[in-house]
């Protein structure tokens, strides 16, 4: 969004763009744009794995074949992001290190809609794909 000096990730469902959110370059408020009126949350990858994560640079990092990163975006999970994860039978949390309240909340009220939860400690943000973070996701996701 070059008007408005913005990132822009797409927002798709079945492979249709329904919506987008916007990452402010500079010192722009609000920091995070949402285009749209879709309440499905910003997901990127293929994989069988969910991977929580903060923002959609950090989901868009970590999804691909393997995973699929899902921006929360705020401080909370909304109900939207609970039935988006509910399609997978198992989600790794991996939210920024300074973050450990809210992963163990998020965990705790994920337990109703994913069977297999796993929190990911990390040393720096995900986006950045810290070796030892990448490594220890990998030792965290089921084999096969």
């Amino acid at each position: 969004d070059i008007k408005e000096r913005r990132v822009v990730f797409p927002v798709k469902k079945d492979g249709l763009i329904v919506d987008a959110v916007g990452r402010s370059v500079g010192f722009r408020l609000p920091k995070w744009k949402r285009y749209g009126n879709n309440t499905l949350p910003y997901h990127y990858g293929s994989g069988t794995v969910g991977v929580v994560v903060e923002d959609c640079v950090s989901a868009a990092r970590v999804g691909g074949k393997a995973y699929v990163g899902v921006a929360i975006l705020g401080t909370s999970l909304s109900e939207e992001h609970k039935d988006f994860l509910s399609r997978f039978s198992t989600i790794i949390i991996a939210l920024d290190p300074d973050a450990m309240p809210k992963i163990f909340a998020f965990a705790k009220e994920l337990r109703g809609y994913v069977n297999n939860i796993k929190v990911l400690r990390l040393t720096d943000d995900l986006k950045y794909y810290n070796k030892k973070d990448i490594t220890n996701l990998y030792n965290l996701t089921p084999k096969e």
